[in-house]
């Protein structure tokens, strides 16, 4: 089970100072737009714990970024902390000997693996057919969390498309930097999962014992963050760091609020969808506005004859989903589009953010050097008449309202659902995205920066053609 809180120590000092004044049963928050700013913050609290680091995670890619942020949770065990790290199997793709020889043998590191497959390797697929009820339902969870003091949590996962660092393409993503009372609901629903019969130990991965190749894997990080140092790990610091100031300087950025952590729960026979419960709760309270931001939209059919009721009773709903070249999943765009007529029609405004935003937007998922091809909508967020907002790792798409796990903060703060309110309008502007719409002659069409388009904005052949083969196909309940 998770460790209390330790009595000293930088994140506990800082959590002190930021409970000063603050009304009892809130909590403080500080939203992470920027790609830069997330990374720094795991970092932090990596570099900051004294006595325990409890990561969940969907996917942690291989990449600098990555690296950088493995070698450090390892230092932080090598100086004693205890590190959890529970990722979801389906798109593990690490040396399973090395990765069981790492668990089987530190003292303070342990990683599991959510709901795995028994077949490793190649015969994963046809495991994965002949066992598909059961090793279809992931593990979509996100919350990273230091000395049960601070937390973040969001839609953002580990790798190097998360952090502005890939060539290719950069996520404009969402997180939430939270200490307070709420950390330990966070931290007492990570437990509820690590402690599941569907988290099996790392060690199980392999029964090989290959210390050296531990030792050449870390050899090979330590080489990695030299050659980056001044490339695209310029600005974070290569070795453990003292952030105490940073942290001291939380007290002038944080806003507060209440908050309560929502997750669904591990056992599908006990889940009762609780993420989509409590977010279809919060919009049915609001009277003026809601604003919604998703990478993956695929609505039901009842979710869109409600957000057409709301609109009739004089409700404004703002949705923003990529366009297909700002969407890293072409077969998601597929499904989409055949709802978005729908979408236009039920009175809501959509928005469908650019692959080339302006250059302010950029600068939040691009980091350093790097200059990536396009720039893609990861944003996970809800917020209602800017008044209460939710953060996590929900998609509105059949696959995370109805089989995998999810979670999030559902928080109830001006402040900061302001903010966020106010980040969601920029990313939606005619600036940075396609406003969709109907034209005089019932047409739809797509407006931005003064050019009006009757067909969907440009992308690269290989995403239409996917995209559009990906829409023939009857999977949009797999989605």
């Amino acid at each position: 089970m998770a460790l209390p809180a330790p009595e000293t120590g930088s994140l506990q000092k800082a959590s002190r100072s930021l409970a000063q004044g603050r009304a009892k049963g809130d909590s403080s928050f500080l939203l992470l737009e920027d790609a830069g700013e997330a990374l720094k913050w795991r970092l932090a609290l990596i570099d900051s714990a004294q006595s325990s680091l409890d990561i969940q995670l969907y996917l942690w890619h291989g990449g600098a970024s990555s690296e950088l942020l493995f070698e450090r949770t390892i230092q932080a065990a090598d100086r004693g902390v205890r590190v959890r790290i529970l990722v979801d199997d389906f798109l593990l793709n690490s040396d399973s000997a090395r990765l069981a020889t790492l668990c089987r043998n530190h003292p303070n590191f342990e990683i599991r693996i959510f709901n795995p497959g028994r077949i490793r390797g190649l015969g994963s697929m046809t495991e994965m057919l002949a066992n598909f009820s059961t090793l279809n339902r992931r593990m979509h969870n996100k919350t990273f969390t230091a000395d049960r003091c601070m937390t973040i949590v969001g839609g953002r996962n580990i790798g190097d498309h998360y952090y502005g660092m890939d060539e290719e393409y950069n996520f404009i993503d969402l997180d939430v930097l939270t200490s307070g009372p709420v950390v330990a609901e966070v931290s007492d629903g990570f437990d509820e999962f690590w402690n599941d019969p569907a988290a099996y130990p790392g060690e199980y991965l392999s029964r090989k014992n290959v210390p050296e190749k531990v030792a050449e894997a870390r050899n090979g990080f330590r080489q990695t963050l030299e050659r980056e140092r001044n490339g695209k790990l310029k600005g974070y610091p290569i070795e453990h760091y003292d952030w105490s100031l940073e942290l001291a300087g939380l007290k002038q950025e944080m806003v507060r609020g209440r908050a309560r952590f929502v997750q669904d729960d591990p056992d599908p026979e006990s889940d009762d969808r609780e993420v989509m419960t409590n977010l279809r709760q919060m919009t049915a309270d609001r009277s003026g506005e809601i604003q919604i931001s998703s990478p993956y939209l695929i609505p039901t059919k009842k979710g869109l004859e409600n957000l057409a009721k709301l609109t009739k009773q004089g409700m404004r709903i703002q949705v923003l989903v990529p366009s297909l070249a700002a969407n890293n999943q072409a077969v998601v765009d597929g499904h989409y589009r055949k709802h978005r007529k729908a979408i236009v029609d039920g009175g809501s405004v959509l928005s469908e953010f650019r692959a080339d935003p302006s250059e302010e937007v950029r600068a939040l998922a691009d980091v350093g050097a790097v200059r990536s091809k396009r720039v893609t909508l990861h944003l996970k967020a809800v917020v209602g008449d800017r008044n209460k907002c939710f953060i996590g790792s929900l998609n509105l798409d059949p696959r995370a309202m109805d089989i995998n796990t999810e979670s999030g903060l559902m928080i109830t703060s001006p402040q900061l659902a302001g903010e966020l309110g106010k980040f969601l309008d920029l990313l939606g502007n005619e600036q940075n995205s396609w406003r969709v719409s109907r034209d005089t002659k019932g047409k739809i069409e797509w407006k931005s920066r003064e050019q009006i388009r009757r067909r969907p904005p440009p992308a690269a052949w290989s995403q239409r053609i996917l995209g559009w083969f990906a829409g023939l196909l009857p999977i949009g309940s797999q989605i």
